[in-house]
């Protein structure tokens, strides 16, 4: 029955970060994915927000048109790279004020990320491309740091008293056990 708990939280987790991107993304590069998915490595782990990247990239490429590979591949890597510095390099930071460096930087990782693939794609010369996309990296930088300002703490707060979240909570003893039956 955990597998069962574990696969409900995953989907759960990657249906609120996939409406939020989808509800937000009338606004160019102004979204809460960044914040999700530092919260969700802190939270769950890695290998769980791993899935959710994944499952996440996968339905936001296929709800905006296609998977293509030249836009699937940059952002599955750049969005990877959230819990597997926060799991490694980073994995004793839980500062609010750290968090917000790192969504900060990282806005400018992932728009970097799509550079040699468009450049491949496309033909365009990488300083062209990395200058006309300058103002949108720093507006994802902007977004991200500003929404772990504001909202990490609490969503911290918020998720870990969620039973289904904590590992001693009822129900992991409940249905983890595999002596108990329904």
């Amino acid at each position: 029955m955990k597998k069962v708990i574990d696969l409900a939280v995953i989907a759960m987790l990657t249906v609120i970060v996939f409406t939020v991107e989808q509800a937000l993304a009338f606004i160019p590069n102004i979204q809460l994915t960044v914040l999700l998915f530092i919260v969700y490595t802190k939270i769950v782990g890695f290998k769980k927000t791993m899935v959710i990247i994944l499952l996440h990239t996968m339905a936001d490429n296929l709800y905006n048109g296609s998977l293509n590979p030249f836009i699937f591949t940059p952002m599955l890597l750049a969005w990877s790279m959230i819990p597997v510095l926060l799991s490694t390099v980073f994995r004793k930071f839980d500062s609010p004020l750290f968090m917000m460096v790192f969504a900060f930087l990282f806005g400018f990782i992932y728009g970097m990320s799509f550079i040699p693939f468009a450049s491949y794609q496309f033909g365009i010369n990488i300083r062209a491309y990395f200058i006309a996309d300058l103002p949108f990296e720093v507006l994802m930088a902007l977004s991200g740091a500003v929404s772990v300002g504001l909202f990490y703490t609490p969503l911290m707060t918020f998720l870990k008293e969620q039973p289904v979240l904590q590992k001693d909570s009822y129900l992991m003893k409940r249905y983890s056990s595999p002596t108990k039956s329904l």
